[in-house]
């Protein structure tokens, strides 16, 4: 009889696990491993990867590569915060190594691929785990790489993966051609609820990478491997997958959301905005912060709740002093960009001090005139102008931008 319930419970067991796994969410990595990499049989490939990219179980792109007896790997080429992720935010990343295969850096003096480092290669492959804004620098890597490919034509492969803050909300303005940099790289909202695979497609198919020579617009041999089972209305603690850092203060999906929200403010730095505590760009505040009803109704209309709060940072802005200000936690409603947009303005009201005229020459005024693409922002930020008008400039070309994406998405 017991041997009876035993096989029963292994059975039920195993029921289960089946069916969770084929509810699971798979990236790009997983769907080319059921294929057993029939569409790179015998190819030499260069990488573009991280260790944030996982497959479902967890294992590595990289490693999963590497082990593969059907190609071969040249040569791992690694994005800004080096290829374990542990480098900070706009250091130069050094050469490495991973198993034995070269990491070459394309966060150093180059930041696209050359001849050198794509030699041999009949295909380009990019796994890289975004975060969903423009501002974090692995877009730029990407459409760096589908530059070099087309000049050299050789063929890109991109890995999609799931963009953690969804496929549904898309907010602020895009950036002035003028302030295009690695941190605003591509036309496209800062909340722009693409995949990496749908921004490369959109890249490739709308002109956006550079002119060659005879002044057309670069095309490169493009092909997304897509996602399994991800919709549009899935954050990243839908998809059922582990979050891996991206870099070393983006520990956690809370950290994704929460870049979303103070990563703009964080440019200025009227407030600490967690880094160097456990829960970086999760909370803001400082050690004479005081309670704002403000800030807490605001949040509260656009999907946020503001809850008060006391942290300690380690490293950065106030660093060992005991700061009051609010944990930022996001309903699944939210409105990241408008939230960022009304902090930056009550700060402005609330810390005056730091939004001098003379923001709009230092370079902390200048990297966050880049990271939002506006300097009339900026200045009106500066200049005290009402909330509605920074909102207005906040919001410049978002729903032409919506009606052209749709042409676009990969996914429902």
């Amino acid at each position: 009889m017991n041997i009876f319930y035993r096989s029963c419970l292994l059975f039920v067991c195993t029921l289960i696990i089946t069916s969770a796994s084929s509810a699971q969410v798979k990236c790009g990595i997983d769907n080319l491993i059921d294929t057993e990499f029939e569409m790179l049989r015998g190819s030499s490939v260069v990488l573009v990867t991280h260790a944030a990219a996982r497959t479902f179980r967890g294992t590595s792109t990289a490693e999963e590569f590497i082990g593969c007896k059907d190609l071969r790997t040249l040569r791992v080429l690694a994005p800004e915060h080096g290829y374990y992720g542990v480098v900070a935010a706009g250091i130069h990343v050094a050469n490495d190594s991973v198993q034995g295969i070269p990491v070459v850096s394309l966060y150093g003096p180059k930041r696209r691929p050359d001849a050198d480092m794509l030699a041999g290669a009949t295909a380009v492959v990019v796994d890289l785990q975004d975060i969903g804004v423009r501002s974090y620098t692995y877009i730029s890597t990407m459409v760096e790489v589908m530059e070099a490919c087309a000049e050299l034509n050789i063929r890109c492969v991109i890995l999609d993966r799931p963009n953690p803050l969804g496929g549904i909300t898309v907010e602020g303005n895009l950036p002035d051609d003028t302030l295009r940099s690695f941190i605003g790289r591509l036309p496209i909202p800062y909340i722009h609820g693409l995949t990496m695979g749908e921004l490369a497609t959109m890249t490739n198919e709308s002109g956006w990478l550079e002119k060659s020579r005879a002044g057309t617009a670069l095309r490169c041999s493009l092909t997304v491997v897509r996602c399994k089972r991800w919709r549009r209305t899935m954050m990243w603690h839908d998809t059922q997958l582990s979050w891996y850092p991206t870099s070393p203060n983006i520990p956690t999906f809370e950290s994704v959301r929460g870049y979303a929200l103070t990563g703009l403010l964080g440019e200025l730095g009227p407030c600490s905005i967690g880094i160097g505590t456990t829960m970086p760009f999760t909370v803001i505040g400082a050690p004479d912060f005081v309670q704002d009803s403000f800030i807490v109704a605001t949040c509260k209309r656009y999907g946020v709740v503001a809850a008060r709060s006391k942290f300690v940072p380690m490293v950065a802005k106030y660093a060992n002093t005991v700061c009051e200000g609010y944990h930022l936690e996001p309903t699944q409603s939210w409105q990241p960009y408008s939230v960022a947009i009304a902090l930056l303005w009550r700060m402005r009201q609330l810390r005056p001090d730091a939004f001098a005229t003379s923001l709009v020459q230092r370079p902390h005024g200048k990297m966050f005139a880049k990271a939002c693409g506006s300097t009339e922002l900026l200045k009106a930020l500066i200049e005290g102008k009402p909330l509605s008008a920074c909102e207005k400039i906040a919001d410049m070309g978002v729903e032409e931008f919506k009606k052209r994406r749709s042409a676009f998405l990969l996914y429902d």
